[in-house]
C-alpha cells in the first residue's frame, strides 16, 4: 500500500524600499528521504506554488538518490526529494514584499 508524503517551503522578502532597492529570499532547503526499501513515485507528484508575489517567485524542486526498483531493468525512482522557495520583492519604490509558498504531495512506494 502506498502512502502520500507532503513537502512544503516558503519565504517572504523585506519590502522594496523607498529608494527602489529590492530584496530576495530563499527558504532553507527542505529534504525528505524515504525509508529503507521505499521510493518516491515521481509521476504521482502534485502541487506547486500555492501563493506568490513580487518580481520573482518560484518553487525549486529536486530529486536525488535514485535506486533501481526492478532489478536489471534500469527503471529507477528517487529516495530523496528537496524543495526550496524563492522570491524577490517587486520593482518600484515602496512597492511591498515578495513571497513564495510551495506545497507538493507525492506517493511513497515500497520496492523491496
Amino acid at each position: 500500500m502506498n502512502t502520500t508524503q507532503e513537502i512544503v517551503a516558503e519565504c517572504t522578502t523585506k519590502e522594496t524600499g523607498i529608494d527602489g532597492v529590492r530584496h530576495g529570499c530563499d527558504s532553507a532547503i527542505t529534504r525528505i528521504t524515504a525509508a529503507d526499501g521505499h521510493v518516491f513515485a515521481e509521476k504521482t507528484l502534485k502541487g506547486g506554488e500555492t501563493s506568490g508575489s513580487g518580481s520573482e517567485h518560484d518553487c525549486r524542486l529536486g530529486w536525488d538518490d535514485y535506486v533501481e526498483v526492478i532489478p536489471n531493468t534500469e527503471i529507477k525512482q528517487p529516495r530523496t526529494i528537496t524543495l526550496q522557495a524563492h522570491a524577490r520583492s517587486p520593482k518600484g519604490h515602496s512597492s511591498g514584499r515578495g513571497w513564495a509558498k510551495c506545497k507538493y504531495t507525492v506517493e511513497v512506494a515500497k520496492y523491496k
